[in-house]
């Protein structure tokens, strides 16, 4: 408590205003802990720090057991930094939460998206940066690296079956990638060729998934539409999942412990369309 009361004396000398703010809930006078397992947290721990700087600075100075942690105009700095770059993976975790849409897709856009990202920001790095960081950075984009081609394991024919995937989208994220390149025109080649071989129709152009609909029952491709459609189906990330099980509580409550497995899968369903159709 004492502690508590004095980092409030110190945010009440060095931002007066946030204590006008609190009053009225819109701003936390409190920081905010980190949990090392989410980098979104990191980044609103980062940017709870930096608003409240010169408290921590006067906080720090006013108890002498916390002054060997006391941050430098250095410090801040590359809070500064590292803050900036934790902005985009907390931008990427709040798009691949997502679940107003399929993800599949946007997970390679945004794999994608933060390597560009990493690989701009280590080549804008000034001289004089910590050993630490750029060591961090490099690791990073190696941990991208190591998720990003395992999306190669995929067939492209299947990748092509969806929409918001196709040839010209991969090959302008390719662009500065000599292999990359040559090894998406070597599957583009052996896809239209054994397209043509097997399955070529009569048409100028069409929808991959009406044509996968429409093929649903055929004889043609029975077995390899469900496959089509289980595997076109997987998210990018496991937060829809997780937030239709958390919300299973308000299904099974004291009263309802005893219904089937059945029953409750069907009420599951049921609730979570009629939240897709009022939203």
């Amino acid at each position: 408590p004492q502690r508590r009361q004095a980092w409030f004396r110190s945010v009440t000398l060095t931002r007066p205003e946030s204590v006008e703010l609190a009053k009225g809930d819109q701003l936390p006078l409190m920081l905010i802990l980190d949990c090392r397992t989410r980098w979104s947290s990191t980044d609103q721990m980062l940017e709870c720090a930096l608003k409240f700087e010169g408290a921590i600075d006067h906080f720090v100075a006013t108890h002498k057991d916390l002054c060997q942690h006391a941050l430098s105009t250095e410090d801040w700095a590359n809070i500064r930094r590292v803050k900036g770059w934790l902005h985009l993976f907390r931008e990427a975790t709040t798009q691949m939460s997502s679940t107003s849409s399929p993800m599949l897709s946007t997970t390679h856009a945004i794999f994608r998206g933060l390597q560009d990202e990493l690989k701009a920001i280590l080549r804008s790095l000034p001289n004089d940066v910590a050993p630490q960081i750029k060591g961090a950075l490099i690791k990073a984009h190696r941990k991208l690296s190591d998720y990003f081609y395992k999306f190669d394991i995929s067939p492209y024919p299947l990748w092509a079956a969806y929409p918001r995937i196709g040839y010209i989208g991969l090959k302008d994220d390719y662009v500065n990638d000599v292999e990359l390149v040559e090894g998406l025109q070597q599957s583009k080649i052996a896809l239209e060729r054994h397209f043509n071989q097997f399955y070529a129709g009569h048409f100028a152009s069409c929808n991959p998934i009406q044509w996968w609909y429409a093929n649903r029952i055929r004889s043609r491709f029975p077995n390899l539409y469900w496959l089509a459609k289980d595997l076109l189906a997987i998210p990018g990330s496991a937060v829809a999942v997780e937030r239709i099980f958390s919300g299973g509580r308000d299904t099974i409550s004291m009263r309802r412990a005893s219904l089937k497995p059945n029953t409750i899968h069907s009420l599951m369903l049921v609730k979570q369309r009629i939240r897709m159709h009022q939203s």
